[in-house]
């Protein structure tokens, strides 16, 4: 009796789909959701990352600027979502930028 290669094909394919996804997880960066922050007042906008700060008693809200790396206390602001978390790849373009922003302090 011949035996049924059924079993083999799915097998096979969760095998590839398994050792795919361990490479893509080894060399990718997650890049948190990125926001707008505007300062109502000024009308002034900053950018940053979630999580995005804390609350500083009778100052305000405290947070760091992605491009400047300087912290930032608002009282009174809105905030927007820019891009929603991802995962890219460790070389693109926008796991360098987060990484920057890391080193600049831009990122907690």
């Amino acid at each position: 009796m011949r035996k049924s290669t059924l079993f083999k094909v799915p097998l096979l394919a969760m095998v590839g789909t398994a050792a795919l996804v361990t490479l893509v997880g080894c060399s990718s960066t997650t890049v948190p959701t990125k926001l707008e922050v505007r300062d109502v007042a000024s009308g002034r906008t900053y950018n940053t990352y979630q999580p995005w700060g804390q609350v500083e008693k009778g100052l305000g809200y405290e947070f760091a600027d992605i491009e400047s790396g300087k912290r930032v206390t608002l009282t009174n602001y809105e905030v927007k979502t820019l891009e929603g978390e991802k995962v890219v790849a460790n070389d693109s373009a926008e796991a360098k930028q987060f990484t920057e922003a890391k080193a600049r302090g831009g990122v907690k």
